[in-house]
């Protein structure tokens, strides 16, 4: 049998360097988020031959419960036999979630018989990072206008970059915004308070988690900030980003992604930007179709 264990922040870099050599884009497969995850979708990890393997349970949203298609570069047949066992061994169905297109392709090959469904709130929304650094041409003239805007109500602003060697200097100013935004919402749901304790870990282990970050400053206030991390070579997870009040509806949102995608993309040599899935919430919908997604990542789950 796997031994299952719920993720520590030692088991990370593990993880990291699992996946990494991958060339995965899936921000479910993104070490940080495994772990800051790891209470909100009760995962529990196991790390056998190479392989990382991941379970989820107890979760309501559709796609979020069973087992996870082994993440590693070595035997995939031999992990696959290794997790259907551990499964019938402590008399759970073979339930997969998270399947990709490359993954179902494998399983018909090897002809595992296995009825799969998706679900659109679940599906990863990818941008190529130029796409987003540089908001060139018609299709983003909109978003390039909420930049400008907001250039315009706040021409001093400042972008400050958040990286592992100077985090410690910007805690206080990512906590501060995601205060700020929280204290504004009408209607707090559940999401909001989970959210906000996964923002304190990630401040509290950003060395750990490899994170980097950026922060907008108007007159030496913080009013936005955006924290990612590396998932594999090039491609980046967005994890949190905020804004509020009136930098928010001056265009605050669109500069701090423009500024950290621009970063990503000229000093980090960064491909790709996962902007993750919106989970069927339709105002999260239409704010990440607004940037014109270059790629959608379906995510297939087995039908109970």
């Amino acid at each position: 049998m796997l031994e299952w264990k719920r993720p520590e922040i030692s088991d990370v870099e593990k993880i990291r360097q699992i996946v990494y050599r991958t060339g995965e884009k899936g921000s479910d497969i993104s070490a940080a988020n495994i772990f800051l995850l790891r209470e909100k979708y009760n995962i529990r990890i196991a790390i056998k031959d190479g392989f990382l393997f991941r379970c989820y349970t107890g979760n309501r949203i559709p796609g979020r419960n069973g087992v996870a298609f082994p993440v590693g570069t070595g035997d995939v047949k031999k992990a696959v036999k290794e997790l259907a066992e551990d499964r019938k061994e402590r008399n759970y169905p073979l339930k997969f979630i998270f399947i990709t297109e490359k993954n179902r392709e494998w399983l018909l090959e090897q002809g595992i018989k296995t009825e799969l469904a998706t679900d659109s709130g679940n599906a990863d929304y990818l941008y190529t990072a130029e796409h987003l650094g540089l908001l060139a041409g018609k299709r983003n003239h909109k978003k390039k206008n909420r930049v400008e805007h907001f250039k315009r109500e706040y021409p001093d602003f400042l972008v400050r970059i958040i990286r592992p060697e100077n985090f410690y200097l910007f805690t206080k100013d990512i906590i501060a915004v995601e205060e700020e935004w929280f204290a504004a919402q009408e209607e707090r749901i559940d999401s909001s308070f989970v959210e906000r304790l996964e923002i304190y870990d990630a401040c509290k282990f950003f060395k750990e988690l490899g994170l980097l970050g950026a922060a907008v400053y108007v007159n030496g206030q913080p009013v936005a900030m955006s924290i990612a991390s590396e998932i594999s070579q090039g491609v980046y997870d967005i994890h949190f980003e905020k804004c509020y009040g009136e930098f928010a509806r001056a265009g605050g949102f669109a500069a701090v992604n423009q500024a950290f995608a621009k970063y990503l993309f000229e000093r980090r040599e960064a491909v790709w930007i996962n902007r993750e899935e919106d989970i069927g919430l339709l105002g999260l919908r239409k704010a990440k179709l607004s940037y014109h997604p270059d790629l959608m990542l379906e995510k297939y789950h087995t039908v109970n």
